[in-house]
């Protein structure tokens, strides 16, 4: 959104010049370009210049595959809209187009008067979902910007062209399509005669070209490995380097049918002075087995992109371990045993195709954020464990595994597919809560919520539908543990964080709901002796709940009320009405004489809002009341 009384007057200046006979000029630009038609510079006397007429998201002027268009960001507003692959810092313009299957390259490469930033978006533009952005491209001059997305067909994307540190100026943004996707996320992690380059891959088949040489060579003059998707790589390693030297490569894919996705690079890396340990490579990872504690030192280690297990997500040099599990609850562990702050992985699959089975970086009261996780090893299954550090951190550590029978009756809902439903009950006092427990839960291998990053998490979920209405309140009680966390997300498919609590104590009201909407609560604490049984309710203000409760039909009135309240169909049986607000607080409690099924209720000092009343905590019937004055 823009600062809009500025919007305003821009618009009054622009209505007042072309109420008027405006001639039309057109705009032209370089061949290849758009042209842009409006009123002659003659039509606004007074420099009065109308608004950019694509200065907010709504107003984006669509762009398609193959288009290049100039455009200028002098005169534009500031935007309020998060941050997106950049800061937001200038004002911008914006521009849309719909997604083919395959990547969109944006680029105002070597073709700005200023430095630009590049970012683009999905969803609305009420909603807008960062997508990726980009500051300063490395092959452009100037500090221009380059950015190539993925895109889905048929999707709508928005486009912001604007500047670093509140730099505005002209430029020309150019648009491309490919189907055959460029490698994405591709790093070069060096030894010293040896490098790994990893990347992702979008596309289901085809070959690629890795290209490497010393610093600033040119692209077909050095030495190219080629290989098969999924096949041969990635990730791919270049042997052969000579230790301390400053390297380049470039990674390039070929979809077949003349479809060949954009060359990525150069990336740099330096191969190093001495050579690394054997297992920091994942295909030379070392056995460990029950009862055995290993030495190792991730100084002589590497750094090797990976899922994120849980906390432990990858972002230091690390070494490879490989274990077969026994059908027996395995725990690995450095707890107390390191000299920098480590992180344990624990990963299925291969080299090239890891799945995360469990994580963990600070290990319940391990000194020094060392680790320690558990999980069931699958009889005759083979499991890849990385110890590796938290933000670049490497060092010396001791790796303990231990071996143990399984705890017990693992509860049926430690898995997000096994989630326990939970009933949507009325406002009030939580009569039936549902109970629960996490003694015997393992780990999930879902990446820890935002409001507890790094701590160990024994999870169980529960789901629930959100029905009429987009407020619920959960209240979650401990019997018998630590205190409780918890998190909410959508399905555990593609699960998507809604919002996280911890240290629970009081109900938590969660606003601005999707109606009608499966949803997940992931409840957790540290597990092992903070392990026990817990209550957890959801409440609402719904017609669903109302009826769960069998309560009887009320009639309340006036509505909104300003002073007293006249319930109609009031049992002869019921002896006390209680009103509750939407955190489930009871602010006002009466004793009831009911005549002929009326009751006259003086609620004058309520505060403005939206409750709920309670006849005999709602066994003789509940309605929603709103007071407004």
């Amino acid at each position: 959104m823009h600062h809009l009384p500025t919007l305003a007057l821009a618009l009054s200046a622009f209505l007042i010049h072309v109420s008027g006979d405006l001639g039309a000029s057109t705009m032209a630009f370089a061949p290849g370009m758009r042209t842009v038609s409006g009123p002659s510079p003659a039509a606004f006397p007074d420099a009065a210049l109308p608004p950019v007429p694509n200065d907010d998201c709504s107003g984006a002027l669509p762009i398609a595959c193959g288009d290049t268009v100039q455009g200028s960001t002098t005169d534009a507003l500031a935007d309020a809209v998060a941050g997106c692959g950049t800061g937001i810092e200038a004002p911008g313009i914006w521009y849309s187009f719909i997604g083919s299957q395959g990547s969109t390259t944006l680029s105002t490469c070597n073709t700005a008067n200023y430095d630009t930033r590049i970012n683009v978006y999905s969803g609305s533009c009420g909603n807008l979902v960062c997508v990726g952005g980009n500051d300063d491209s490395p092959s452009c001059t100037g500090y221009t910007s380059e950015l190539t997305v993925l895109t889905d067909a048929g999707v709508t994307y928005y486009v912001l062209v604007q500047g670093y540190n509140g730099q505005t100026g002209e430029f020309t943004l150019a648009m491309s399509c490919n189907s055959c996707v460029p490698p994405q996320d591709v790093v070069a992690s060096p030894g010293n005669t040896e490098a790994i380059v990893y990347w992702t891959s979008a596309n289901a088949s085809g070959t690629f070209t890795v290209e490497h040489g010393p610093a600033g060579f040119t692209p077909g003059t050095g030495t190219v490995v080629n290989g098969t998707l999924g096949l041969n790589g990635p990730p791919v390693t270049l042997n052969g380097l000579m230790p301390g030297t400053d390297m380049e490569v470039y990674v390039q894919e070929d979809c077949g049918g003349g479809a060949v996705s954009a060359r990525v690079g150069p990336i740099a890396f330096t191969t190093l002075l001495d050579p690394v340990a054997p297992n920091a490579f994942c295909n030379q990872a070392a056995a460990i087995n029950c009862g055995d504690t290993l030495a190792g030192n991730t100084e002589v280690g590497l750094y090797a992109p990976a899922p994120t297990c849980a906390s432990a997500a990858v972002s230091a040099a690390g070494l490879w371990y490989l274990l077969i599990g026994g059908g027996e609850d395995v725990t690995l562990t450095t707890c107390g045993q390191a000299s920098y702050d480590t992180r344990i992985s624990v990963f299925e699959g291969s080299c090239g195709a890891l799945v995360c089975v469990a994580g963990n970086d600070d290990g319940v009261n391990c000194a020094g954020n060392t680790s320690s996780l558990t999980f069931p090893a699958g009889n005759g299954t083979e499991y890849l464990v990385l110890v590796h550090g938290y933000n670049g951190a490497t060092g010396s550590f001791l790796l303990t595994m231990s071996c143990a029978p399984p705890c017990g009756t693992v509860p049926a809902n430690d898995a997000c597919t096994g989630a326990t439903p939970l009933p949507t009950l009325p406002l009030g006092p939580c009569s039936s809560p549902t109970p629960g427990t996490n003694v015997c839960a393992y780990g999930s291998p879902l990446p820890n919520p935002p409001c507890d990053p790094w701590a160990n998490i024994a999870d169980v979920w529960f789901g629930f539908n959100t029905g009429d209405t987009g407020t619920h309140v959960l209240t979650l009680e401990s019997q018998n543990a630590a205190p409780w966390n918890m998190a909410v997300y959508t399905d555990c498919a593609t699960p998507a964080y809604i919002d996280c609590f911890t240290g629970v104590d009081a109900p938590v009201t969660l606003d601005g709901l999707p109606l009608n909407t499966d949803l997940l609560v992931r409840v957790w604490n540290g597990g092992g002796a903070d392990a026990g049984t817990f209550t957890l309710c959801d409440q609402a203000a719904t017609t669903t709940a109302m009826a769960e409760a069998e309560a009887p039909a009320l009639v309340a009135f006036p509505m909104p009320l300003r002073d007293v309240l006249h319930l109609v169909g009031v049992p002869a049986t019921a002896r006390q009405a209680t009103v509750h607000d939407l955190q489930g607080r009871t602010v006002r409690a009466m004793t009831l004489r009911a005549q002929g099924g009326m009751v006259d209720l003086p609620l004058h000092d309520l505060a403005n809002g939206t409750y709920l009343l309670f006849l005999d905590a709602g066994a003789h019937g509940s309605v929603r009341i709103a007071v407004a004055r």
